[in-house]
């Protein structure tokens, strides 16, 4: 059954009581779209395969997608990705903040998650309404940028986003208008550092 829920909401202080509904909505495996410093993104549980499933019809996603796994802290995503002592400074440099940073991925995550990839982005938004929603939910998710499959750019209209989203299992979390700058993503899983998209995030060699 179809239930979609637009959810308006403060994007710096959003009710507690919001925050539980939408960690309760992604439990029962709806996937949520959801604001951060740079665009809005789609994001759910990393076991939720079913949402996983529709989020790649939504976007058009090939089994080659990086997806990004959005965690509370450091110590969170050390978890799941390997990590050296000379990424780990780079992390703590720079997040959270407006970077996705690509690392192996471990056997923590799952292989459907993964598909025909080894790696994965790790992502720690600098944005009060995702931050306590990882907080009140105590897991990572899995996210994606919220675009149209016909668009190159993000999606920054929560209508708009409404409009394409409201056949399906999903809750809008929305802040009002969001950016159209996505993340700079930096690929840590090479000798030299290579940057696979240049975004918001401003990257100097650490």
């Amino acid at each position: 059954m179809v239930n979609f829920e637009h959810m308006r909401m403060h994007p710096e202080r959003p009710k507690i009581r919001q925050i539980r509904h939408a960690a309760a909505r992604m439990r029962e495996r709806s996937f949520a779209v959801v604001p951060t410093e740079t665009t809005y993104a789609i994001m759910m549980l990393c076991d939720a395969f079913s949402a996983q499933k529709a989020v790649r019809e939504l976007r058009g996603l090939d089994d080659h997608h990086l997806w990004s796994l959005v965690c509370h802290d450091v110590s969170q995503a050390a978890k799941f990705v390997k990590i050296d002592n000379q990424n780990h400074r780079i992390l703590k440099r720079y997040l959270p903040g407006p970077f996705t940073f690509v690392l192996p991925a471990n056997s923590t995550i799952h292989r459907r998650v993964l598909n025909k990839r080894k790696d994965i982005g790790i992502r720690i938004p600098n944005h009060a309404v995702c931050n306590m929603l990882l907080q009140e939910l105590g897991q990572p998710l899995l996210a994606t940028s919220m675009q149209f499959i016909d668009q190159n750019i993000a999606a920054i209209d929560p209508d708009e986003i409404a409009k394409h989203i409201k056949h399906k299992d999903a809750i809008l979390l929305d802040t009002g208008w969001g950016g159209a700058e996505p993340t700079t993503v930096v690929d840590l899983t090479r000798p030299e550092h290579v940057i696979l998209r240049q975004g918001q995030g401003k990257w100097a060699l650490v």
